[in-house]
């Protein structure tokens, strides 16, 4: 009996340590769940005073949609005023040069009329030519030389005397 009583014995002190283990343990978690237990709380409390605060927050703001349009309508402004400040100065520069353009342009009309009429005019004083052996003979009958001739008419000499000797004026 006393290997009976002894396996009793350690038993009973086994159950024993494992109860007091149990117990221990069964503590220790109680005060994590407890601590746990009051950080959700504080949490809640925290949540719930961030959302009050925010709620209090949101009726002091203006609103904003009305603050945006007001800063788009002021940024258009500036951006306007900026374009009108830069850009208005070239525009006007750009008239300028254009109105200069246009008075170079119809001067040059004014001078290519003026040319026109004056070549109609030379064209009237100035008997009409077929071709240009009609000018040699007709100014080598008016006397002038063969040297003149060619000046006159911006060709050679040889020319000259080639188109007389044609029309058998010059031996």
């Amino acid at each position: 009996m006393s290997v009976d009583f002894l396996y009793l014995f350690i038993s009973f002190i086994l159950i024993l340590c494992l109860l007091a283990y149990v117990f221990i343990r069964d503590k220790e978690n109680s005060l994590k769940i407890k601590k746990l237990e009051n950080a959700v709380e504080e949490i809640n409390k925290t949540l719930h005073f961030l959302r009050k605060d925010l709620e209090n927050k949101e009726e002091k703001l203006p609103d904003l949609s009305s603050y945006l349009d007001e800063t788009r309508a002021e940024l258009s402004f500036l951006v306007d005023k900026e374009v009108n400040s830069k850009i208005l100065p070239v525009l006007k520069s750009l008239k300028g040069f254009e109105s200069v353009i246009e008075d170079f342009q119809n001067e040059q009309e004014n001078r290519l009329s003026s040319l026109e009429q004056k070549t109609q005019n030379m064209s009237k004083l100035s008997p009409n030519y077929e071709d240009e052996e009609q000018k040699i003979v007709d100014l080598f009958q008016a006397g002038k030389s063969i040297e003149q001739i060619a000046k006159d008419l911006r060709i050679s000499t040889g020319n000259v005397e080639f188109a007389l000797k044609f029309r058998k004026l010059l031996e």
